[in-house]
């Protein structure tokens, strides 16, 4: 029996040998791990876990490749993490169990998706909780995440619905003494937050998934740096740059950084109810009057803090969708709206120029804005 005070991380690849001495490096002392052949896996290895990690790639299985039956040759990682995880839900155990891809060939079955937004997405799209990719430096990191949060899961979610959000809201470390409570609470729900699935017919594998594949990779009721600097109306250096330091201001921010389940898997994320709070308080309601506020922040950090122009200030995204260090206003931006993007997100803004001379940014354009892209000439 693994030990109930650190994660389990199962990994499965074609080559154990090669990843054993490398696995139990990375993961130290935070996690146990073991690292098996595909066919080599027991049941029991399953009802231990807390992350089964399969390697997409499994070009190195004898045993299945002399079988006669198709339906016996899983071909890579992903069709072999979906029999495994219906072995494990078979399962009558005390805890629960992740599953995830581990990859150099994102290439590979990411089809249309961008680079970027390739994990999450291909990871909701095959029943998976993440996608992680061999050339990312913090990948084990987020492994042990992963495996730490799913450790931390009930067995069986509340059975009702008070339960249910108060189990929700201690996941997501909500003060309920906080002055932005409310507020942080009821952008929580409006980002469809799946109390009722939990308690009706779910488990906290499902909470998982919502972080991991509608929550963390947008701007929605957690920001990224990005946007609480546009909020400030100063650039990311200069908000890194008090971050860095121990001021009132830098305080202030730690006071409202997300310190929940998951904190830090991609990333630091603030409360954006707790920074529009924030602003609204220290600019005395004036919140369209951007240079009194930069004044009384910069009070706060001690230091000048370098202005963005636009105001307001929207974060523009790179055609992977992540956020760059480029402010525009949203005279010379424009919404688009990928393919995934959840509804109750901030709206992802790009450039108007960049979009009017790709084809391909075009059709996520919303038809009402059309005219905004169209050229002199036209």
């Amino acid at each position: 029996m693994t030990n109930i005070e650190k994660p389990f991380i199962l990994v499965i690849d074609d080559e154990p040998e090669e990843l054993v001495a490398q696995v139990a490096l990375e993961f130290n002392d935070r996690a146990t791990s073991q690292v098996k052949h595909p066919q080599d896996v027991e049941l029991s290895d399953l009802n231990n876990a807390d992350l089964v990690l399969v390697d997409y790639v499994l070009e190195n299985w004898p045993e299945r490749d002399v079988l006669s039956s198709t339906s016996l040759q899983p071909v890579n990682g992903m069709a072999l993490a979906v029999v495994l995880r219906e072995k494990a839900d078979e399962l009558q155990k005390d805890k629960l169990t992740s599953f995830a891809l581990h990859t150099g060939h994102i290439e590979d079955i990411q089809g249309r998706l961008p680079l970027a937004t390739a994990q999450h997405v291909r990871a909701q799209l095959n029943n998976l909780e993440w996608v992680f990719m061999k050339d990312e430096h913090h990948r084990y990191d987020q492994m042990f995440l992963l495996a730490d949060a799913v450790r931390q899961l009930p067995a069986e979610w509340p059975g009702d619905l008070k339960g249910s959000a108060s189990m929700v809201q201690k996941f997501l470390k909500i003060d309920e003494n906080s002055v932005s409570f409310e507020r942080c609470w009821r952008d929580v729900k409006n980002c469809r937050v799946p109390v009722e699935e939990l308690f009706m017919r779910g488990h906290g594998i499902l909470f998982i998934r919502w972080l991991l594949h509608q929550i963390l990779p947008y701007p929605c009721f957690l920001w990224t740096e990005h946007w609480v600097a546009a909020r400030f109306g100063i650039t990311v250096k200069a908000l890194d740059q008090v971050l860095a330091g121990d001021s009132l201001l830098a305080k202030d921010l730690e006071s409202m950084r997300y310190s929940g389940i998951l904190k830090g898997f991609t990333g630091n994320r603030w409360w954006r109810g707790a920074i529009e709070d924030y602003s609204w308080s220290l600019s005395e309601g004036n919140t369209a009057d951007a240079q009194r506020l930069r004044d009384v922040l910069a009070e706060r950090a001690g230091m000048d803090l370098e202005p963005i122009d636009a105001n307001p200030a929207v974060v523009c995204v790179d055609k992977n969708w992540q956020p760059v260090g480029e402010f525009l206003s949203p005279m010379t931006a424009i919404a688009i709206y990928p393919d995934h993007w959840p509804l109750f997100a901030d709206a992802a803004w790009m450039d108007i120029e960049i979009v009017r001379h790709d084809a391909a940014l075009l059709p996520l354009v919303n038809p009402l804005d059309q005219h905004r892209i169209e050229s002199d000439e036209e």
